[in-house]
């Protein structure tokens, strides 16, 4: 469970990298100048999935690291969004269906029920450990 954030950081980006352009026949990889205005939007994704993957492997709790996961999945809707934008200006034919976008919003979603319920367990573990030591 500890390499599941960076697992999933993995995952999406191979998603929005690969299978989202060759699905939507977006290949920029063909066009010599386009990664450097497809590069911005990734640096803050890579910023908070490498945060997130770094926590995720200190993370002594199945359901803390199932949540650093979902982060990584819920703020790729920047670089989606974006990537989706600008592949679309580039090859103007194209239509993508936006399965990274799509992917973020549902990781988004889960984890405002996901997050509440780990903050949660994490007080109530807190309490129930300082309350003997109190006692005494």
């Amino acid at each position: 469970m500890t390499w599941l954030a960076a697992s999933s950081g993995l995952l999406f980006a191979a998603l929005m990298l690969i299978v989202d352009p060759l699905i939507a026949g977006t290949p920029w990889w063909a066009e010599p100048g386009l990664w450097v205005p497809l590069a911005f939007p990734l640096l803050p994704w890579l910023g908070v999935a490498g945060a997130m993957a770094w926590l995720g492997s200190a993370a002594t709790s199945w359901l803390h690291a199932l949540v650093f996961s979902f982060i990584v999945l819920a703020v790729g809707v920047i670089p989606g969004f974006f990537w989706t934008l600008l592949l679309f200006d580039a090859f103007p034919d194209s239509a993508s269906p936006q399965i990274p976008v799509a992917v973020s919003l549902c990781a988004g979603a889960t984890l405002m029920v996901l997050g509440p319920v780990a903050g949660g367990r994490a007080i109530f573990r807190h309490l129930a450990k300082s309350r003997p030591a109190a006692a005494n």
